[in-house]
This record gives C-alpha cells, sequence and structure tokens, in this order.
C-alpha cells in the first residue's frame, strides 16, 4: 500500500526491517549524537499511512497531518530513578479506584486499533536505568510469541483482571475507551509493535544483561 517513492526509501533499511521482522525489540549502540533516536523517527515517517480509518467513529483520519511527529511515533525518555514497570505498564491507585495510564500504554492502545500500520516505539537512553528491573514483563512477554492460525499472539504484559475494580468515571473521553479495552482483553503485545531501544555506554549507564542481549 505504499507508493514507490516511499517503497525506495524503505530498501534502504532493509537490514533494520529484517531484525525488527525476526523480533520486534532491537538495540541501536553508538556515541551520543549520532542520530539513533532520528533513525527511529524515520522509519516512522516512511512507513506512516496517510489514510487510515478509525475503527471507533468509522471516519477517515489523515495520519500524516502531524509533520513533526509521526502518528505511528512515541518517544520515550527513560529516567534513572526507573526501578519498576510503573513508568511504563501504569499501577492501580486503589485511593482513587482507577488504573493510571501511561503514554506507552496508549500508544500500544493505538497499534491495535490501526493493525494495517507499524508502530515504533523508542526508548531513548535506554540503560540509564537497570533494563531488566523496569522493563521485565516486556521481556518476558516478547519470548512467549507464538504463531497460530489468528497470526502471532503472545502472552499479556497486563492482565484484564488488573481493571476489574476501575471506576470509569474517572477517565476523560479518550482513556475510556482505553481502559474499557483492557478490563474485556487485558494488553498484549500486537504484530505491528516494534520497540528500538538507543543505548550510549559511559560512566552514567548500566551493563546489559545476558538476558537482554
Amino acid at each position: 500500500s505504499f507508493p514507490e517513492e516511499t517503497k525506495n526509501l524503505i530498501k534502504s533499511h532493509n537490514n533494520i526491517l529484517t531484525v525488527l521482522r525476526t523480533k520486534p525489540f532491537m538495540l541501536l549502540a553508538g556515541i551520543s549524537g549520532t542520530g539513533k533516536s532520528r533513525l527511529v523517527k524515520e522509519l516512522a515517517f516512511m512507513t506512516c499511512l496517510k489514510d487510515v480509518e478509525d475503527p471507533d467513529s468509522g471516519i477517515i483520519i489523515n495520519a500524516q497531518e502531524d509533520a513533526t511527529t509521526p502518528f505511528n511515533y512515541c518517544l520515550v525518555e527513560v529516567k534513572p530513578n526507573w526501578h519498576d514497570s510503573s513508568e511504563l505498564l501504569g499501577y492501580y491507585n486503589a485511593l482513587e479506584s482507577k488504573y493510571e495510564l501511561t503514554p506507552f500504554i496508549r500508544f500500544v492502545y493505538r497499534a491495535i486499533r490501526f493493525p494495517e500500520m507499524p508502530f515504533f516505539v523508542c526508548l531513548d537512553e535506554m540503560n540509564l536505568a537497570p533494563v531488566e528491573q523496569y522493563f521485565a514483563e516486556y521481556l518476558s512477554a516478547l519470548e512467549t510469541r507464538t504463531l497460530t492460525k489468528e497470526g502471532i499472539v503472545s502472552a499479556p504484559l497486563l492482565d484484564s483482571s488488573l481493571f476489574n475494580g476501575v471506576n470509569l468515571s474517572k477517565y476523560d473521553a479518550a482513556d475510556t475507551l482505553v481502559i474499557g479495552y483492557l478490563k474485556e482483553n487485558g494488553l498484549k503485545l500486537p504484530n505491528n509493535l516494534y520497540v528500538i531501544g538507543t543505548v550510549n555506554m559511559d560512566d552514567t549507564t548500566h551493563q546489559f544483561s545476558r538476558k537482554v542481549i
């Protein structure tokens, strides 16, 4: 469905795309300022379809309307104080009977709604925090991916039971749709979601374990 000009651009990134099709998680290592995160954004720009149908309203939307940030791109800036998965996968707030959503969850939900388009998450400076601590659920779910008649499926990142007690009145209209989906289905890795981490190796960063590599 891509025009010829886009297809020719994509060909120059065949090595990267082959890696991502093999397993939708990749690390880009190199010194600061060499364009690692920019490369992820370029991949999103090249593969962002123009006209897509909103599955909720049936309205055709222009996914290329924003010229600065692609519709299918999410930048997550990793912080040194990330020692659990709450910054990515949220947490249940018992005081307000509310599950705190994150940009990552909202973006994964967007990828689920538009399965015909690839979606890219860029984890910038991924090893500023211990990857095994904040990214454990994703790494585990990634290893469970299995090919079935319905396509590639994985174990859930978040089980649907986590959302049983949430109060829908606590959310705006957009987040109500997200929570409604999560209550029914939980959160699994869609086939069109690709996570790319950028890595700098210096005195401020953590080493990667064998599991992550």
